[in-house]
């Protein structure tokens, strides 16, 4: 091999931010068909499909699902239920019947008819099913590759731990005032045993609010970016985040959420719809990292409308560029540096190592002989806020070959992280090129 003259650092050209990196961007609701770019699906699933009896679990069907969106190369975002309005009960069967909960709180407005009914959650019975299930589910899918973010969900209407109108105040549709959700207390006491449950997995609760400050979980506005009715006034999602004190959230915590339809067809579509704030404004001042968008991906897009979708995805998130790298060749070992740069709104948020290879750069090469030389490094890259740079140093057995750089999805056919540079997968898919020794 040639050893470099100087030992300098050199500039690396950067792109604008992807659209095809993991764990990021707008997530397609489960097996959508439309070809809008993405990485994650989103499903929902009733508790009484995997919970079968006190402390008994089937988590069959679960991994159907976990299965059949990672056989798409995409990795998962779901919320469980207990209560959907228009769909059956998710309450396991041994907590029903004669001796079973309260089943008193049947409803009929979001279109219910009494099909469902509300939980107490207050219930000793239900507090006990709601954490024994949380503990086992940590205990067996934390750190799960296949699984990117988890909303916790399970109370209130359809999950989304809210059960307007019966909000313990009087107005219409609620002339009593009755309180549906449970005490604080015991609201808290679920979200603490989610935290308990899952160190790796990053988990989102559907809204800000009071004592969340020592429980790790982010947050998900379903209301993106939409101009809010008056009925929603006081569950504004950046004003509830500043009430609280929860602003900085997002720099250890995802933030996510969805766009309504109506609102991703305006936002896109340059309908005055007033209905819509600033969606990229919105975008910086939440940090959002991940966004579930029917409208992306069952009618679609075209035009300027998908020119300015697709950046829209893109910008959510994290934006990781590689702007320097310096190679030093010394005693038959190769010395490769890099300035990692985080240009998004949020960093990436799971800790995946690097991996810098010398590679063999004939074409011919066989992928399994490819690899001269390999090591891995940790960037710490959920540390890497926005507008922040690292130094990254690793040392390869060897000088000679294409001196190169990865971070492969832990998932088995899952998307890789890329980096936005012009050399990303200029030679090999998968790896941005550095240099040559």
């Amino acid at each position: 091999g040639q050893a470099r003259a100087d030992t300098g650092w050199h500039d690396l050209t950067t792109t604008d931010a992807r659209t095809d990196n993991p764990l990021k961007g707008f997530v397609s609701p489960e097996g959508n068909a439309v070809n809008f770019p993405h990485t994650m699906e989103w499903f929902q699933l009733p508790l009484n499909a995997v919970v079968k009896g006190e402390r008994s679990y089937d988590w069959s069907t679960f991994e159907a699902k976990l299965a059949e969106i990672k056989g798409r190369g995409h990795q998962a975002v779901f919320q469980l239920y207990l209560d959907y309005p228009t769909k059956p009960t998710g309450v396991p069967d041994y907590l029903l019947g004669p001796d079973g909960i309260d089943q008193s709180r049947k409803y009929n407005f979001y279109d219910n008819n009494k099909v469902s009914f509300s939980p107490d959650y207050n219930d000793p019975r239900v507090q006990s099913l709601i954490k024994d299930f949380v503990a086992e589910f940590g205990k067996n899918y934390d750190g799960d590759p296949r699984i990117g973010y988890i909303t916790t969900g399970l109370i209130g209407f359809g999950g989304d731990q809210n059960t307007y109108p019966m909000d313990g105040t009087s107005h219409t549709g609620n002339a009593n005032g009755e309180q549906w959700m449970p005490t604080r207390e015991v609201e808290l006491s679920y979200y603490q045993a989610w935290d308990a449950a899952f160190n790796t997995t990053k988990l989102l609760n559907r809204s800000p609010g009071p004592d969340l400050e020592n429980v790790k979980v982010g947050f998900h506005d379903d209301y993106f970016a939409a101009k809010q009715t008056r009925r929603f006034i006081g569950w504004e999602f950046m004003p509830r985040l500043q009430q609280y004190q929860l602003t900085n959230r997002w720099q250890t915590e995802a933030l996510g959420g969805a766009v309504l339809p109506q609102v991703s067809d305006c936002a896109f579509n340059n309908k005055d719809c007033n209905l819509v704030n600033d969606f990229g404004e919105a975008t910086k001042q939440t940090h959002a990292t991940w966004l579930v968008n029917h409208k992306a991906f069952s009618e679609g897009y075209s035009g300027a409308a998908l020119e300015k979708a697709t950046k829209a995805h893109a910008a959510l998130g994290y934006d990781l560029a590689v702007t320097q790298t310096r190679t030093v060749v010394t005693d038959g070992k190769t010395q490769v540096s890099i300035h990692l740069t985080n240009r998004g709104v949020a960093p990436f948020y799971y800790n995946w190592p690097l991996e810098f290879s010398l590679l063999n750069p004939q074409e011919s090469t066989p992928e399994s002989a490819r690899t001269v030389a390999s090591t891995q490094a940790d960037a710490n890259l959920p540390s890497i806020l926005p507008g922040q740079t690292t130094e990254v140093t690793a040392t390869l057995e060897g000088n000679s070959g294409l001196v190169a750089l990865r971070i492969p999805n832990p998932m088995e056919g899952g998307a890789p992280l890329k980096l936005a540079n012009t050399k990303q997968d200029t030679q090999f898919p998968g790896y941005l090129t550095l240099d040559s020794v």
